[in-house]
């Protein structure tokens, strides 16, 4: 070879040789650069093909004199671009190190070819992965805080992750409401793995979980069982209902005194079917012992009884026949047995002034109760419930409703048990089961 013509060749691309007939050699794969987008394991990729570089390069052979004939490259880069064409043989989900191949579609070559004084160099192009960004491994649920509101079995979920490190990705729940303790719930992180993944590699992170499982805790439920509320919450509610009706003895009692206040114990409703204002209701009974003012001082009062006499108690015998003797021996055997007859009297007597005594003493029943009782107890609260109800009656056109009267004295309650549960259970629009604790007489 002559040394001109080395000279020449030198001068050409390194893409583009000369060969015979004018025909210019062009390797494309030259003009193929695979570009990433995203984080190492995660990486999509794509390709840019140079067209437009292809031809002026070879501007020759493309048949144009200048490299500022913008129309007839932009026409020709055309060309090779609608015959021309390949594609990666994998694009998402790239790691570094990552084998990967270029496969050029060469079947519309030869109209490229006959056209233009070109012959194309057409190879598979094989390119590793590489440079690739290393994301942030973290866990994302170190940045979830779970807890839970309402009251079981409506309870709901609440999921706070403003500290998240990422933005665009959410957590979920599942279920979100309708919770109770002990409760199951799934929480993800991200509609979808694949998406997550996505958003967080974008932002250069990489999520280590994407699902855990969490025991609903915590939340206040109603109670169903007398057993389920605790000792101090059943001694508040106690005692919010003996202020209450302390209140009233202080406020309202005149013609009666209070003697004694006992709790007999409670009973819990629970309603038969499921409803939305009513979940239980726990009624707590009490037996109220009252007198009449003034009433005790009488009954402590003394009784005079005229003393008896020798005189009146015998009799005096002047005679002293058989026959005499025998009558003063009756009259003796029936002194003594009207003096026993006095002493079955005098304690007779007594019995029947313990039992005016009695008589002064007033026993009934009086409740109160507690609508929607929640368990665990709440100690910042005056009672772990909805709503507090206490008997209610009217006194205008005589007395009707939870109380009675006698001799114009009010009582705030029921005379006996059977119609207090009875008129508390009428209180309810729902047909319950019932629980007591209250021992039968």
């Amino acid at each position: 070879m002559k040394k001109n013509d080395l000279k020449l060749m030198a001068c050409l691309p390194i893409a583009a040789i000369l060969v015979g007939c004018g025909r210019t050699t062009i390797d494309p794969n030259e003009y193929v650069e695979v570009k990433y987008d995203g984080m190492d394991t995660v990486a999509r990729a794509y390709v840019e093909i140079d067209y437009e570089k292809m031809v002026t390069d070879n501007l020759k052979a493309f048949g144009i004199k200048s490299k500022k004939d913008d129309h007839a490259i932009e026409r020709a880069a055309g060309k090779l671009e609608k015959y021309l064409s390949g594609e990666l043989d994998k694009t998402s989900e790239l790691s570094n190190g990552d084998e990967i191949v270029f496969e050029w579609n060469d079947d519309d070559v030869d109209k490229l070819e006959k056209k233009y004084k070109i012959k194309l160099k057409i190879s598979d192009k094989n390119i590793t992965v590489k440079d690739l960004e290393e994301p942030k491994k973290f866990d994302p649920f170190d940045y979830l805080e779970v807890s839970y509101t309402g009251v079981g079995p409506d309870g709901q979920i609440q999921l706070d992750y403003s500290d998240l490190p990422v933005d665009y990705v959410s957590f979920y729940a599942d279920p979100s409401y309708g919770l109770s303790n002990g409760d199951k719930v799934k929480v993800t992180f991200g509609y979808s793995e694949d998406s997550a993944k996505e958003e967080c590699f974008s932002q250069g992170y990489l999520p280590e979980s994407f699902e855990k499982e969490y025991t609903v805790e915590g939340l206040q439920q109603y109670a169903s069982k007398i057993s389920e509320i605790d000792k101090k919450s059943y001694d508040k509610m106690d005692k919010y209902a003996q202020d209450r009706f302390m209140e009233d003895v202080e406020d309202n009692w005149e013609k009666k005194e209070l003697k004694d206040l006992e709790l007999l114990g409670v009973n819990l409703y629970i309603p038969k079917e499921e409803n939305y204002s009513m979940k239980n209701a726990l009624c707590y009974v009490y037996k109220v012992t009252t007198t009449l003012k003034g009433e005790e001082k009488k009954e402590e009062e003394p009784t005079t009884e005229a003393p008896t006499t020798t005189a009146e108690a015998t009799t005096e015998a002047p005679t002293t026949t058989a026959e005499e003797k025998k009558e003063e021996g009756t009259t003796t055997a029936k002194a003594d047995e009207k003096k026993e007859d006095a002493t079955e009297a005098t304690a007779e007597k007594k019995e029947d002034k313990k039992e005016e005594a009695k008589k002064g003493e007033k026993v009934y029943y009086y409740f109160a109760y507690y609508q929607n009782v929640l368990t665990p107890g709440d100690p910042d609260k005056e009672y772990d419930a909805q709503s507090y109800n206490e008997p209610s009656y009217s006194n205008f056109f005589g007395v009707s409703g939870d109380a009675f009267s006698i001799d114009d004295v009010l009582y705030v309650g029921y005379e006996n048990l059977d119609d207090l549960y009875k008129a508390v259970e009428d209180k309810f629009y729902y047909e319950c089961k019932k629980e007591t604790n209250i021992k039968k007489n």
